[in-house]
């Protein structure tokens, strides 16, 4: 019984997937990937980088094809590239409707951090569905579906599918407090503290 006990204990005591993510996640000094959302609100397919103390740059692929955004920290302002690099740019603050998503989603919280912190605090005050081992991609993932009250983006819902070896999401749904989905979010080409070109996210 007293191993039985032992293990109840470290059981109850270890760090949670996501906790285990979030503290991965302040260790990294940034990453890049490629990103495609669906929702009944509209569609998005981009590139994703993000560089520490915030640092955020994405690189729309639709439905504009071509614009390029860029965050910074320091000025805590939106660089707007509509047509490309190289031809005329304009600053905006971080909510102007033409650099949030169709679900609302700012640039300046768009990264992994605030997700994973979201989700804790879900967690914390809702409750744990399921989490439990399994294969997304060929990879092997946590399985983890949070509920809790509803957010001022209306979810109230997550589940994510958390690679076990990057400790970084591969998929992620959210869906409302009557269980529709309000978005689906794929992860892919992933690469963790990328060396990044100079002037990258100040192009």
């Amino acid at each position: 019984m007293s191993g039985l006990y032992l293990l109840l204990a470290l059981t109850l005591t270890s760090p949670s997937p996501l906790q285990e993510a979030l503290a991965h996640f302040e260790r990294l000094d940034g990453y890049r990937l490629q990103l495609r959302s669906e929702g009944p609100d509209g569609n998005q397919h981009l590139l994703y980088a993000y560089r520490k103390p915030g640092w955020v740059r994405m690189d729309v692929l639709s439905p504009y094809a071509g614009a390029v955004l860029v965050y910074s920290p320091y000025n805590k302002q939106v660089r707007l590239w509509p047509f490309g690099l190289g031809w005329p740019s304009v600053g905006l603050s971080p909510e102007h409707p033409l650099v949030t998503s169709p679900r609302g989603h700012r640039v300046d919280g768009s990264d992994v951090g605030v997700l994973l912190r979201k989700l804790l605090q879900m967690q914390q005050v809702g409750e744990t569905l399921v989490q439990n081992e399994t294969q997304l991609s060929g990879r092997a993932v946590w399985h983890l579906v949070v509920r809790g009250p509803a957010g001022s983006n209306g979810v109230a819902r997550y589940e994510l599918w958390l690679d076990q070896e990057w400790q970084f999401p591969l998929k992620v749904v959210s869906s409302d407090n009557r269980g529709n989905r309000l978005e689906t979010v794929w992860l892919k080409r992933i690469e963790l503290n990328p060396v990044f070109p100079v002037n990258f996210f100040a192009p």
